[in-house]
């Protein structure tokens, strides 16, 4: 039985090779001019700016939005709670709001109770909403407060044509991490609809010191490692072994996010510029990220097709409103460390937590049955592997698979 894992870094031998050259010939500052050129061509738009990581680009956007008199952010706790941390590092106050489980948005009812004279802002996580979702609260909440855009997985997704997510509302982030489809080792961006915001965003990111090298180079041979542990070869004879003895050791290395560490001061890391000679990770891999999205359209086609209707939370019918870097499905009958476990055996390495339900790490004075929907998420959601790891052959049977075990 050969084993297929979920874990996929976009980055290639060619890419190491490149980024190792631009410490020794110092070619920073020329991979970053090239890199901020083509994404601010992609969203044609120059009002565009690289950060040290996606939480950084947050952190940067609260800063600015924020006041003395409104020190609110609404937000869903269902994220990590290293967002919700950045708003507490920013001085500002997280207000929860419980999510819609349908569109994957915050609950509008809720929202309407919430947002008053000290709400600075509204942070949405786009996580599988339909672009019908996106326009119906852009009309509703669009002039009432700021609002930011959470684009952590879903780098290139579209709401048309021409328009990408993270440039809709009135801010937006994207996180180039490791795990993500369009990766830089560590990077991230900050898109401000507004010139003054953006000119202030920028003087504070200026503001920053250069990114240690030690870090850089720690960084890239964690990658390096992690790329070893999971190429095809050691993973079926090794890897896969360690996850069936102790899943949550390695989990806690590649997906931190899920077992989140609180910090009362903000980490050192949020002070650090954009590192230059990571750049060339994200222009080789903006090359391809393009073709990457259609191969996994077509593999959410064939879940789609396969998996018991009941399972599927959305119906797409625009599919680049998402990037689906994982394609995650709503549980009945079983929670998703369960079937994620019951795969596993079947030789299939499947991510058991997609987001956290935060209010049961940070609930500041909130209880968690008051987010019934968030917990549900927490619970139910189980996140599909979509890489080119997962054949077709593959995706038939993990949905049998998880069709036997959901069936009423």
């Amino acid at each position: 039985m050969k084993k297929k894992t979920r874990i996929n870094i976009n980055i290639s031998l060619k890419i190491y090779l490149k980024t190792i050259l631009g410490f020794v010939f110092n070619k920073g500052n020329e991979y970053e001019k090239i890199f901020i050129h083509k994404l601010r061509k992609l969203f044609s738009t120059n009002k565009i700016l690289l950060t040290s990581q996606g939480r950084v680009a947050a952190y940067n956007i609260f800063k600015v939005v924020l006041s003395e008199k409104k020190k609110e952010i609404l937000i869903s706790p269902y994220t990590l709670t290293e967002v919700i941390n950045a708003i507490i590092y920013a001085g500002g106050i997280p207000i929860y709001v419980d999510i819609d489980i349908k569109t994957g948005l915050p609950l509008k009812k809720d929202l309407r109770k919430k947002i008053n004279s000290k709400t600075a802002g509204l942070l949405i996580t786009h996580l599988y909403s339909n672009r019908e979702d996106i326009y119906k609260f852009y009309k509703t909440f669009n002039k009432k407060t700021k609002i930011i855009e959470d684009v952590a997985i879903n780098f290139g997704a579209k709401i048309s044509n021409k328009k990408y997510l993270g440039n809709f509302f009135d801010f937006g982030f994207y996180s180039f991490g490791v795990m993500k489809n369009l990766c830089t080792f560590h990077g991230g961006a900050i898109y401000s609809k507004d010139r003054l915001k953006f000119n202030e965003i920028k003087k504070n990111l200026n503001k920053n010191i250069d990114y240690p090298l030690i870090d850089s180079l720690k960084l890239i041979f964690f990658c390096i490692v992690i790329d070893i542990l999971y190429s095809k070869l050691i993973y079926n004879l090794f890897t896969h072994y360690i996850l069936k003895f102790s899943l949550k050791k390695l989990d806690q290395i590649v997906y931190p996010g899920v077992y989140p560490k609180i910090y009362k001061q903000k980490p050192r890391h949020y002070n650090y510029k954009f590192q230059k000679r990571f750049a060339i990770a994200g222009i080789e891999n903006l090359k391809l990220f393009h073709t990457k999205i259609s191969s996994r359209v077509k593999k959410v086609k064939l879940y789609e097709s396969y998996l018991n209707k009941n399972l599927l939370i959305n119906k797409f019918n625009f599919y680049n409103i998402n990037s689906f870097l994982e394609y995650p499905i709503l549980l009945k009958n079983n929670n998703n460390r369960f079937l994620s476990s019951i795969l596993l055996q079947h030789g299939y390495d499947v991510r058991h937590t997609w987001y956290v339900n935060s209010t049961r790490y940070l609930r500041l004075k909130y209880k968690i049955k008051n987010f019934p929907n968030c917990e549900i998420l927490h619970d139910k959601i189980l996140s599909l592997p979509t890489n080119n790891n997962f054949s077709k052959k593959d995706i038939i049977k993990i949905c049998n698979i998880i069709n036997s075990y959901e069936e009423n």
